[in-house]
């Protein structure tokens, strides 16, 4: 049983406890607790502790929504004369030490924004490394392994590039035959429906073909590599690794950066075939053009520069997909969420450093 005292005294109320705050207690209580604390307007409102003998964990939390009752109200709340055992109880479960809000100064802006510079250029730092040592590990490997990691880069070339050839051959298709379609009224208005193979061509083998291509294999493949090596972080695989003295950018990273380079070319040339018959579908059986005429000018729109700069961008955009999805990948920590969100930060960064990347080679080239 709990006894409530309650006195005013110079716009101070004081409310006493006396008894055992136990959760059979709590219902008795709540109520005139609450009816003081609501009658006192400003001031200040204490709670004498110093006759209670007992307090749970569900006293505690009465104790804890009167202080906030007083708190909504701006009027100052304080313990007194609680003993040794009842103060452990309230600081075992902090329900008091709940600091308030505070409005944040320009100092703290500034620190927050030194510590984010900080983590990026940490991130930064490792993705430089993490480059070089694929370069390196790339470049240079040991004989005694060289056969092993062949066969692993075989097998990852086979993942990138042969099972990734049915999607890009649909979609890429399926771009070509819509450019065709949305020009072709439009070419109709001017009589001029023979540079339907001039847009199909040119905006192909510059643009669409290699960029459609980073896109989904970014979405495909790149998201699969830092699932792949965020899942070895979280379970210590890659710890695992240089533990027993091995490198684990040249065990993990090197075979399916040696795999994208050499499958990317082959699959944006293969984009730029499909993209092509798609549009060259539609102009000769929905426009009524003839073959020849279609391939003709094709060829007259077509140079030999375009080919070799997409198949550099195409390279660079492979380069781009395996760094990205490496270094989210080993940057990857926490429990099996972290590979979710490694995953989806590798497809948007991969996409949008691509994209950054074509438009860099476009003001190159074309500018």
């Amino acid at each position: 049983m709990v006894v409530v005292l309650v006195t005013d005294r110079d716009g101070r109320r004081a409310l006493s406890l006396e008894g055992e705050l136990v959760a059979s207690a709590v219902p008795g209580v709540t109520k005139r607790l609450f009816e003081a604390v609501d009658a006192q307007r400003s001031g200040e409102v204490s709670l004498d502790l110093s006759g209670l003998t007992r307090v749970d964990t569900v006293g505690a939390g009465l104790i804890s929504a009167v202080k906030r009752r007083c708190d909504a109200r701006a009027v100052t709340f304080c313990i007194v004369g609680a003993q040794p055992s009842v103060v452990g109880v309230l600081n075992q479960f902090l329900w008091l030490e709940t600091p308030r809000r505070q409005r944040r100064t320009i100092g703290d802006h500034l620190e927050a924004l030194g510590e984010r510079v900080q983590k990026w250029g940490a991130s930064g730092r490792d993705f430089l490394q993490l480059v070089a040592d694929t370069v390196i590990w790339s470049i240079a490997g040991e004989k005694r392994t060289q056969k092993v990691r062949g066969g692993a880069v075989w097998e990852e070339a086979c993942r990138i590039g042969l099972d990734a050839l049915g999607i890009i051959s649909l979609l890429i298709f399926l771009v070509g035959a819509v450019v065709a379609l949305q020009t072709a009224s439009l070419l109709r208005l001017f009589g001029a429906e023979i540079l339907v193979a001039d847009m199909i061509g040119i905006s192909m083998v510059r643009e669409l073909a290699p960029l459609m291509t980073a896109i989904l294999v970014s979405g495909r493949s790149g998201a699969a590599i830092a699932a792949e090596i965020a899942t070895m972080s979280i379970n210590e695989e890659i710890a695992a690794i240089r533990t027993m003295g091995l490198e684990p950018v040249k065990y993990v990273v090197v075979p399916k950066f040696r795999a994208i380079t050499l499958t990317m070319p082959g699959l944006t040339i293969f984009a730029m075939c499909c993209g092509i018959l798609g549009g060259f579908l539609v102009a000769v059986l929905y426009m009524g053009l003839s073959p020849g005429a279609f391939m003709a000018e094709l060829m007259r729109a077509i140079h030999m520069k375009d080919v070799l700069v997409s198949l550099l961008k195409c390279v660079f955009f492979a380069w781009i997909i395996v760094w990205v999805a490496a270094h989210q990948g080993f940057s990857a920590y926490g429990g099996s969420e972290a590979v979710g969100r490694v995953t989806t930060s590798s497809v948007v960064l991969s996409i949008f450093w691509c994209i950054v990347a074509d438009a860099i080679f476009s003001v190159i080239f074309y500018f």
